[in-house]
């Protein structure tokens, strides 16, 4: 008798970890505008949702997003656990209000206005998948 089920989903060890330091309060990440380029590292806010990691920025013109969109590989690190990965620009409402839940979830306890603040449409066009490496 032949076995039709799926397989079960690969799950590689840059995903694990990207999702162990979704869980963290703070990431730094590290971006560069090209390959040779210096590197520049900053503190953000991550969340994890059904559909993916997800990050987000205060605005378009920040450093670390422009650089993360032009470039689209950055390190995300936690001390001297570090994952390798790309974004992946996120227009879907559907992920974007799941997102937004999971910032509120996440942050709007202990920061309720930095919380209120990252869900502002203003910031909705900045939601950025990370995908391990």
């Amino acid at each position: 008798m032949t076995d039709h089920r799926e397989p079960f989903p690969v799950v590689r060890a840059g995903d694990d970890l990207l999702w162990k330091l979704a869980q963290s309060e703070e990431i730094e990440i590290e971006t560069r505008q090209e390959l040779k380029s210096q590197l520049h590292r900053t503190t953000i806010w991550i969340v994890p949702t059904e559909k993916g990691v997800y990050i987000r920025s205060g605005s378009k013109k920040g450093r670390w997003y422009r650089e993360a969109l032009a470039y689209r590989r950055v390190l995300i690190r936690i001390g001297r656990r570090k994952v390798p990965a790309r974004v992946q620009v996120i227009r879907s409402p559907s992920v974007i209000r799941a997102v937004n839940a999971a910032y509120r979830e996440k942050y709007a306890e202990l920061w309720p206005d930095s919380a209120r603040a990252v869900v502002r449409s203003s910031r909705l066009g900045t939601t950025l998948r990370l995908i391990a490496d």
